[in-house]
């Protein structure tokens, strides 16, 4: 079998020539085997051409492409008894410079800018400091003015990012800022995977085993680990709501809606966009190497041509072939379905009579589209991951752009956090702990050891293929899409109850709490971060466990800082700034509306907090 990955020395390639010979080049290619019936081998390989992106390609196909191709045919011909097509995808040159247009000085500008305000905020808060004591930065300041200008302080954000409030509800939920951190541990893992498969390798084999594997398809179904944020999402967002509709004697009215639509708008955008940003423009400046374009220059036209859809938060459904930023499909789906929760919400406060049907219809409704969705469009009963898909990051694999990110597939998981959190209040309303109910005890236990047996018989999926349409796949479908997030609610709850104090007390432990405020910004950047780790390289790698464990635990790290920074920079001011905007609208606002900042969907903030700005929205 052909090597499926070459690479030839790039340094050695681009070395700078003599000023009268031409430029030293290096081409990324995509070598597509030519069809031959005499050869047994040709009926293992599968071949599909790549659409490229890449600038100055058509120019560089028509000079190099045809020298390209004869150099591979005679290795190919020679070694293999094989001939192919070869694709010119794009061509670094040793007499190429760094081109900087209008859009990457604007990045520059903004950066600067915030590093500017940053120092302003952070030197003007110590001067007003007259008292040189460390709890001026946890105090509100006397006039808007001042906490304005404190926006950006380093000193009072640190504060905001390790503080631990003390109020009876935010004890009960401290344990979400560890679920949080160890589901972007898990979503990391996953992508490692991915890109494992997409990068240049001396033992592909290895990806190819695990699919014919039945012990790996818990991690190959890991894919659904997403779906825990979602569950996280409805059950906070229904125990806040609750607890704030309940201060406010039920009197919400829809406006709130769009009131809630720009709060989370402006919690999420500024460090939403200002990622995007980088990854149009200097992205592809970090690093050269053989496929570093492949991966990333791609990446760049594709947010400066689809920016608005993720900034619409469309995305998983506009021009979802072509991503900017791939994994924020999450953040679109999950947007769309919180303003559909939040209706819901308001309209229970309004008729709690009718609450049960309310809620049993929207639950059917989340169950039943996903199931009727997949016997209409004939797609398999699981998300199968094949590794022709991975090839290219899931860009046109039919199965990721139909049955994984569209919210309508989504939405039951969260629509069942919601139903957790209403449980919850009226649990607590009726002073009922189940923490002694032995029958939710033995669930809770056991739910450990169903969900992750679940995920074995998409099995089946992998190694069989069934006649489409099928009833009984868009059953299992909707079943298995769900039952994670049942699992997860399940867990939430008990957790909530302190089912199990040990766990609880690992669960809450302090350093948690930073790193799940931090887990929004590691969400935007991980990618990047990624790509820097696994698309640079310049020749193939052999992965093994350890080495797939190192990268991951790296991605972390790094996708960490660069979270820290954001913080700094973005989401902690835009916090803070929003928390002084919207303060002036609750001084003017009636009966029927509600404090839009009391029901982001976040943990609550430090009792000492200065004016609700430590408030944070959750994935």
């Amino acid at each position: 079998m052909p090597k499926l990955w070459k690479l030839d020395d790039y340094d050695d390639c681009l070395q700078s020539p003599g000023p009268e010979e031409p430029p030293g080049v290096y081409c990324a290619n995509t070598v597509v085997i030519r069809p031959d019936n005499r050869s047994e081998l040709w009926r293992l390989i599968e071949y599909k051409f790549d659409e490229t992106v890449f600038e100055n390609s058509g120019a560089d196909r028509a000079m190099y492409e045809d020298m390209v191709e004869i150099c591979i045919n005679k290795e190919l011909n020679e070694t293999y008894g094989l001939m192919a097509y070869t694709e010119v995808q794009s061509c670094d040159k040793s007499s190429m410079e760094m081109d900087i247009d209008t859009l990457d000085q604007s990045f520059l500008i903004i950066f600067c800018l915030l590093i500017s305000l940053v120092i302003f905020s952070t030197w003007y808060d110590s001067s007003i400091n007259y008292k040189r004591i460390p709890d001026h930065y946890k105090q509100p300041l006397d006039s808007k003015r001042k906490m304005v200008c404190v926006a950006f302080s380093l000193q009072r954000n640190w504060y905001r990012l390790t503080s631990r409030s003390s109020s009876e509800m935010n004890k009960k939920l401290r344990f979400f800022q560890a679920i949080r951190f160890l589901t972007i541990t898990l979503v990391i893992f996953g992508h490692a995977g991915l890109l494992m498969t997409v990068s240049p390798t001396i033992n592909p084999e290895k990806m190819e085993k695990l699919m014919h594997d039945i012990g790996s398809m818990i991690l190959t179904n890991g894919v659904q680990i997403t779906q825990t944020f979602l569950a996280m999402s409805g059950t906070l967002l229904a125990i806040q709501f609750l607890n704030f509709s309940e201060q406010r004697k039920s009197r919400v009215g829809y406006l709130y809606v769009v009131i809630a639509i720009v709060i989370r708008y402006i919690r999420l955008t500024p460090a939403y966009a200002f990622v995007l940003l980088f990854h149009a423009t200097w992205l592809v400046k970090l690093q050269v190497g053989p496929l570093w374009r492949w991966g990333v220059e791609t990446e760049r036209v594709f947010c400066r041509r689809n920016w608005w859809t993720n900034l619409l938060y469309i995305n998983n459904y506009v021009h979802a072939d072509k991503p900017c930023l791939q994994q924020g499909w999450y953040l679109g789906a999950e947007f769309q379905i919180f303003i559909v929760a939040v209706f819901v919400l308001i309209t229970i406060v309004k008729f709690p009579r009718l609450k049960t049907a309310i809620l049993a219809l929207v639950l059917a409704v989340s169950y039943a589209l996903p199931a009727l969705f997949i016997y209409f469009n004939k797609l398999d009963g699981t998300f199968v991951i094949t590794l022709e898909a991975q090839r290219y990051i899931f860009w046109f694999d039919r199965n990721f752009l139909q049955a994984f990110i569209p919210t309508h597939v989504n939405f039951g998981n969260y629509m069942m956090g919601v139903l957790t959190g209403l449980m919850y209040t009226e649990l607590q309303k009726r002073s009922i702990d189940l923490a002694h109910n032995r029958p939710f005890r033995i669930i809770w236990y056991l739910n450990f050891l169903i969900i992750p047996l679940t995920m074995l018989p998409s099995y089946m999926f992998y190694v069989n293929d069934f006649e489409k349409p099928s009833i009984w796949m868009a059953v299992y479908f909707a079943v298995l899409k769900n039952l994670f997030g049942i699992g997860a609610c399940i867990f939430f709850l008990g957790s909530i109850f302190r089912i199990n104090k040990v766990l609880q007390r690992m669960l809450n432990y302090p350093f948690f709490e930073p790193l799940g405020r931090l887990t929004y910004g590691a969400y935007l950047s991980h990618a990047l971060v990624m790509r820097y780790m696994f698309v640079s390289v310049r020749g193939p790698v052999y992965y093994s466990l350890l080495l797939a464990f190192s990268l991951v635990a790296g991605s972390l790290v790094l996708s960490c800082l660069i979270a820290l920074l954001l913080c700094f920079l973005v989401e902690f001011p835009t916090s803070a700034l929003q928390s002084i905007l919207f303060d002036g609208f609750k001084a003017r606002k009636t009966t029927n509306q509600v404090d839009p900042e009391d029901v982001n969907v976040a943990d609550q903030p430090p009792a000492s907090a200065p004016e609700a700005e430590a408030k944070r929205t959750d994935l």
